[in-house]
């Protein structure tokens, strides 16, 4: 999964009787084949609090992705969207939070498909699919609450934020702005890039982050001496001693790459929350851990950082529904963290694309082959890190924002493919740490980058977004 943030639990204390309940709209089940006459129901959620009907206030679009799940909180509290939320009393403006196809099908009756046992239950699971319903929720919305001429913004953070921006490209008469936060856009087989960004994090001193150079080389010092004890049989079970992991875990070459290749501990950046107050929970505190010792004792401090972290781990996905995230990973996307020989992965570099990317064939028939076109396709039809509309044009008014320890940026737009389309790197920032709900210990970075988002938005607000630039070559 591409979202996670496992440090945001505690920062969410309202219940669900406190949010909006789900509303349903109905979505035709393929937008591309119009003799396909099945619909299914959407689940979106409103925030009308300070929304009078008939005013010419803005619209605000939480898009949903593939985690965390949407809810009422995506319009009340949430990690998706809040610098929208936060914006609602100024701007009286209405918001919405649409739910991703498929990734509700935790509720079967909002599900585009019934049977997941039925040959080709995800075909209807796409980023070209949930664009389509963004813009046909759009217009149901208009009718239903008789906007017109009310300029809608939409909002999303890694996945989402991809689905922002391209939401507005593709459907420019619809959608008036985007702010698409931390959003890998260039589909990619190998993303190398992702632990190699994860170990420049690990040298980032300011900001609260607490890194440093020292710190990397101990990270990958410590991982080097797990490389050379796999060599042996005597070594594997030094090795898992030292990290207190079962005997004859790490015989195999598999369950090496699966224990040890993302590293011997958990070592956040997209999840990095510098406010965190567990034992090395962060960046800084794992830092002082590995830091805090004498050379040749790297192993025995990536032990230390184990212990401390007490088995942190992410909460997994239901075991009652497929792997959707992976699913588009092979279907359109990839995003394969790779550690390799040779890279700047602090890790046991031991992680290929064969690893990442196996299971793909098996599950659903798609060769590694296959997956390079998927990806081709993707770029093609998206405009990679120049992203365009339908008509191959550069569009206007979408903003991309990225934070600099976060890893999937190094697959987002970090250049402005045009003046109208606006660049922000936040210091310090994890992935879309600006979209969780405002805190008194949030990094000073962070908000600014708040500040700045909402006068891009205000300024887009403004303009006449309707026009394009160059077409892409």
């Amino acid at each position: 999964m591409m979202d996670n943030a496992p440090q945001l639990s505690n920062k969410l204390q309202a219940t669900q009787a406190d949010y909006p309940a789900a509303q349903f709209v109905p979505q035709p089940q393929d937008h591309s084949d119009v003799a396909n006459e099945n619909t299914w129901q959407q689940a979106y959620y409103v925030n009308d609090t300070f929304w009078t009907p008939g005013s010419d206030a803005p619209i605000f679009l939480c898009v949903g992705g593939e985690g965390p799940p949407i809810d009422g909180s995506a319009v009340v509290k949430s990690v998706h969207c809040n610098v929208a939320v936060e914006w609602l009393a100024e701007k009286k403006a209405l918001m919405f939070a649409l739910e991703h196809r498929y990734y509700g099908c935790h509720n079967m009756s909002a599900c585009p498909v019934k049977d997941f046992e039925q040959k080709g239950a995800l075909k209807y699971l796409s980023s070209r699919q949930a664009i389509e319903d963004v813009g046909s929720f759009v217009r149901q919305m208009n009718a239903q609450y008789s906007l017109k001429g009310n300029k809608w913004v939409t909002f999303g953070g890694s996945y989402p934020g991809m689905l922002a921006g391209w939401s507005r490209l593709h459907h420019p008469e619809l959608i008036h702005a985007a702010v698409a936060s931390s959003a890998p856009v260039h589909a990619k087989l190998n993303m190398f890039e992702y632990y190699d960004t994860v170990a420049r994090a690990y040298t980032v001193s300011d900001n609260n982050v607490g890194g440093s150079p020292e710190c990397r080389a101990a990270i990958r010092e410590g991982h080097r001496a797990l490389e050379v004890l796999l060599e042996t049989d005597d070594g594997q079970r030094q090795a898992e001693a030292v990290l207190d992991l079962s005997p004859f875990s790490l015989s195999t070459k598999i369950g090496q790459q699966e224990l040890l290749g993302s590293g011997a501990a958990y070592f956040p950046s997209q999840g990095n929350d510098p406010s965190c107050t567990s034992p090395a929970c962060n960046i800084g505190r794992i830092c002082a851990l590995m830091t805090d010792g004498l050379p040749g004792t790297e192993l025995l401090r990536l032990a230390a950082v184990r212990r401390a972290q007490n088995g942190m781990s992410l909460k997994a996905a239901s075991a009652n529904e497929p792997d959707y995230w992976f699913y588009q990973t092979c279907s359109e996307f990839g995003f394969y963290q790779t550690c390799e020989k040779g890279s700047q992965c602090m890790f046991v570099q031991n992680i290929d694309v064969s690893f990442m990317a196996g299971a793909c064939e098996e599950q659903y028939g798609i060769k590694i082959s296959d997956i390079e076109d998927n990806i081709e396709a993707t770029n093609e039809h998206y405009g990679g890190l120049t992203p365009f509309g339908p008509d191959g044009k550069i569009g206007s008014c979408v903003l991309w924002p990225n934070g600099e320890v976060d890893p999937w940026a190094s697959l987002s737009v970090l250049e402005s493919p045009t003046a109208k389309q606006p660049v922000l790197s936040v210091d310090g920032a994890s992935h879309h740490a600006w979209t969780h709900p405002s805190d008194a210990s949030d990094q000073a970075s962070v908000v600014d980058a708040r500040k700045t988002i909402r006068g891009q938005v205000e300024e887009c607000l403004t303009q006449d977004c309707t026009g394009t630039a160059e077409v892409v070559v």
